[in-house]
C-alpha cells in the first residue's frame, strides 16, 4: 500500500491535543482479578499499572492495594499529540486498548509488517496523527498547506514538534507493508486467549502459594506446641526423679548411720556389710541399688564417718595417695573410672557392672591399670 508522508507542520495542525484528569484511586485485590482486567476496568493498560504500582511481574494476591487511577508519567504524556513511547512490557495489543483502537490500525499507521515493538521507540497512536494515505493526498484542503502555516501559531512552533516526530516520519519509506504481512485475526485472537489463560494460571498459582504457605505456618506452629508440652513433661519427670533420688539418698544415708565406725572396727567386716543385699545399677545410690562410687561413698560413711564426693574421679581427686596400701583405703583404676573398697590380702570389695555385682573380688581382677590407693 502506498503511503503519503505530510509535513511535520501539517501533522500538527491535524494532531489533537487530549487532556488528562486523572485522581489516585485505591483498589484491593480480589480472588480471580488479573492486571489485564484491572486495566480494562480502570481504563489503563497494564504496563502503566506495573509502572505506578512499582511492579516487576505480571503476579497479583488477593489482598494486595493497588493504585488503579494514577496521573500519567512524563513518558505518557505524548499520547497527548497522539503518539506513545513503547515501554518494557508492551504488546500492540495492550497499547490498542490503552488508546481504544484496533492493534492492526496502529500496525498500519506506522508501518509495521509484524506485531514486533521495542522500548524506546515512538508510535503513532491516534488517525489525528497518522500520515495521511492517498484518499488525503488528493484532497485539495490538505495539499493547501500554506494555509494552514498562516493561521495556526501551533505551526509556528513546528521545530519542537519535529524533533518528537522526525523519526517516525524518516523511519516510514524504509518499511513496505503490504497485506499479506498483517497478522490474521485469529491468530491475534489465539494470543489474546492464550495471555488471559497465562495470566489465570499465574494467579491460581499464586492462590496455591498462599494456602501452601498458611498449612505449613500452622503445621509449624502445631509443632512447636507439641514440643513445648513434650518440654515440660520431661521435665516433671525429671524434677520427681530428682526427689526420688533424693530421698533414696536420705534413707542410704539413715541406714550408714547405724553402721558408724570411728575406725576400730574391721574394714573388711563394713565393707561386707555395706555391700550386703545390693544389687549393680549405674547411678544408684540408695539401700539396696549402688554403682561404684556409691558404695564407696556409703563405706567411708559407715567407716569413718566422713562424707566424700560421689563420683570416683572426684573421690581419687579428694583422697592422699599412699604407697603402703591399708584396710580401708580405696583404690581406683583406669585414671578414675572404677573404684573398690581394699581389705587387705590383694583383695577388695567393690560394684564392678551388672553381671559381677557387687562382691569381693582381687584387685587384679578388674581389666586396665591401678592408678593407687589412696587413704581419706
Amino acid at each position: 500500500m502506498k503511503k503519503t508522508l505530510l509535513s511535520v507542520a501539517t501533522v500538527t495542525a491535524l494532531t489533537g491535543i487530549a487532556s488528562h484528569n486523572i485522581s489516585a484511586a485505591e483498589y484491593t485485590v480480589e480472588s480471580g482479578d488479573t492486571l489485564w482486567s484491572l486495566a480494562n476496568e480502570s481504563g489503563t493498560s497494564v504496563s502503566t499499572l506495573k509502572e505506578v504500582n512499582e511492579l516487576s511481574g505480571d503476579l497479583i494476591v488477593p489482598g494486595d492495594v493497588l493504585e488503579v487511577d494514577a496521573e500519567p508519567s512524563e513518558e505518557d504524556a505524548q499520547e497527548n499529540d497522539g503518539t506513545y513511547v513503547i515501554k518494557s512490557g508492551d504488546t500492540l495489543f495492550e497499547i490498542g486498548q490503552k488508546f481504544d483502537v484496533d492493534y492492526q490500525k496502529i500496525m498500519e499507521w506506522n508501518n509495521l509488517s509484524t506485531d514486533m515493538i521495542y522500548a524506546g521507540k515512538t508510535l503513532i497512536v491516534a488517525a489525528s496523527a497518522a500520515p495521511a494515505n492517498e484518499t488525503v493526498e488528493e484532497a485539495p484542503a490538505v495539499q493547501e498547506a500554506p494555509a494552514v502555516e498562516e493561521q495556526s501559531e501551533v505551526v509556528e512552533e513546528a521545530p519542537a514538534v519535529e524533533e518528537e516526530q522526525a523519526e517516525v516520519v524518516e523511519e516510514a519509506p524504509a518499511v513496505e507493508e503490504t497485506e499479506q504481512d498483517q497478522p490474521s485475526a485469529p491468530a491475534a485472537a489465539q494470543n489474546d486467549n492464550q495471555a488471559a489463560e497465562q495470566a489465570a494460571a499465574e494467579q491460581r498459582a499464586a492462590e496455591q502459594a498462599a494456602a501452601e504457605q498458611r498449612a505449613a505456618e500452622q503445621a509449624a506452629a502445631e509443632q512447636r506446641a507439641a514440643e513445648q508440652a513434650e518440654a515440660e513433661r520431661q521435665e516433671r519427670i525429671q524434677q520427681r526423679e530428682a526427689e526420688q533420688a533424693e530421698a533414696q539418698e536420705q534413707q542410704a544415708q539413715q541406714a550408714q548411720s547405724q553402721q558408724v565406725s570411728t575406725g576400730g572396727g574391721n574394714a573388711a567386716s563394713v565393707a561386707h556389710s555395706v555391700a550386703a543385699g545390693k544389687s549393680y545399677v549405674y547411678g544408684g545410690n540408695s539401700a539396696s541399688a549402688v554403682d561404684c562410687s556409691a558404695l564407696t561413698q556409703q563405706f567411708m560413711q559407715a567407716y569413718k564417718g566422713k562424707s566424700i564426693p560421689r563420683t570416683a574421679a572426684a573421690q581419687m581427686a579428694a583422697g592422699t595417695q599412699v604407697s603402703n596400701p591399708q584396710p580401708g583405703d580405696l583404690v581406683f583404676f583406669n585414671g578414675g573410672s572404677h573404684v573398690g573398697i581394699y581389705i587387705g590380702n590383694g583383695q577388695m570389695v567393690d560394684a564392678l557392672n551388672p553381671s559381677e555385682g557387687v562382691g569381693q573380688r582381687a584387685v587384679s581382677y578388674v581389666n586396665g591399670t591401678i592408678d593407687g590407693y589412696f587413704r581419706y
